[in-house]
C-alpha cells in the first residue's frame, strides 16, 4: 500500500470518528434541548397555577372587605354611601397622583374600609343629633384603633392598606390629627388621599349634628380654611390634586345614588 493510501485511509478513519462525535454530540443536545423544552412547560405551568392562587386570594381578600363594608350598612344606610362615595374620590386622587396600578386598585377597594371601627361605636353616640361631650368625642376617636385591631395583622397588602386607611385617615399633615399625632410622610400615603376624600364627603352630607354643605362651600373650606378645617391639615400636593379635581369630586356626589 503506497504511502498516499495510507494517508487517505487515516483521513477517512478521523472523519468517521468526527461524524460519530458529532452524531453524538447533537443527540445529546436533542437530549438537553427536550429537558429544558419540559422544564420551560413546567415553570409556565407553575407560573400560571400560582398566578392564578394570588388572584383567588386577591378575589378572596376584596369579598372579605366588601362583606365588611356592608356590615356596617346594619348601623346607618349613609354610611354605606359614603363609603362608596369615598372609594371614587380616593381613586380619582390616586390616579391624579400617578399611584401604580395595583397601589391604585388597593387603595380604591381598601378606602371603603375606613370607617370600619364604627361597628364599635354604640348608636347614641354614633347618631347623636348634638354636640359630643369631651368623653363621647374619646370614645368616637376610637373607631380608628378599632378598626385597625379588626383588619390588622393580615399578610394580605389589600387588608394591610385598608388597616393604615382605617387607623391614619384622621391623623393630619401638621400633626394635630389623631390617634397618634403622625406628621407629614409619617402618615402613609393611602391615609393621606383617604382623609381628603373623607372630609370633602363629610362636608357635603347632612349629619345629625349639621346641614349638609354645598360644593362651593366644602371646596373653599378644604382649600382655604372655614372652622375647624384648614389646609395645613392636608398634604400639599394632595390639596393641589383636590383643586384640580373638585368638579370631578361634584359629579361624583350628585351621582352617588347611581354609583352606589
Amino acid at each position: 500500500m503506497s504511502v498516499t493510501s495510507v494517508e487517505q485511509t487515516g483521513m477517512q478513519q478521523q472523519l468517521l470518528r468526527y461524524a460519530h462525535d458529532l452524531r453524538e454530540t447533537l443527540r445529546k443536545e436533542r437530549e438537553r434541548s427536550g429537558e429544558l423544552h419540559r422544564l420551560s412547560v413546567a415553570l409556565e405551568e407553575a407560573l400560571e397555577s400560582e398566578r392564578r392562587a394570588r388572584v383567588d386570594l386577591e378575589w378572596a381578600h376584596q369579598e372579605t372587605l366588601l362583606r365588611l363594608m356592608l356590615a356596617t350598612r346594619f348601623k346607618d344606610e349613609e354610611t354605606g354611601a359614603h363609603l362608596a362615595r369615598v372609594s371614587y374620590f380616593a381613586t380619582a386622587l390616586g390616579t391624579y397622583l400617578g399611584l401604580p396600578g395595583e397601589q391604585l386598585r388597593w387603595i380604591g377597594a381598601a378606602a371603603t374600609m375606613h370607617d370600619i371601627g364604627k361597628i364599635g361605636i354604640p348608636d347614641v353616640i354614633l347618631l347623636k343629633a348634638g354636640r359630643l361631650s369631651p368623653d363621647e368625642r374619646q370614645r368616637m376617636e376610637a373607631h380608628t384603633t378599632i378598626g385597625a385591631k379588626l383588619l390588622g395583622e393580615s399578610k394580605s397588602e389589600l387588608i394591610q392598606t385598608a388597616c393604615d386607611i382605617a387607623l391614619t385617615h384622621h391623623e393630619r399633615w401638621d400633626g394635630t390629627g389623631y390617634p397618634d399625632g403622625l406628621k407629614k410622610e409619617e402618615i402613609p400615603v393611602a391615609g393621606r388621599i383617604v382623609m381628603v376624600a373623607d372630609v370633602y364627603d363629610a362636608l357635603r352630607s347632612a349629619r345629625p349634628y349639621k346641614p349638609a354643605f354645598s360644593h362651593d362651600y366644602t371646596v373653599e373650606t378644604i382649600l382655604n380654611g372655614s372652622g375647624r378645617t384648614r389646609p395645613e391639615h392636608f398634604d400639599p400636593g394632595l390639596l393641589e390634586a383636590f383643586r384640580a379635581l373638585e368638579r370631578d369630586f361634584e359629579a361624583i356626589y350628585q351621582n352617588s345614588q347611581v354609583l352606589v
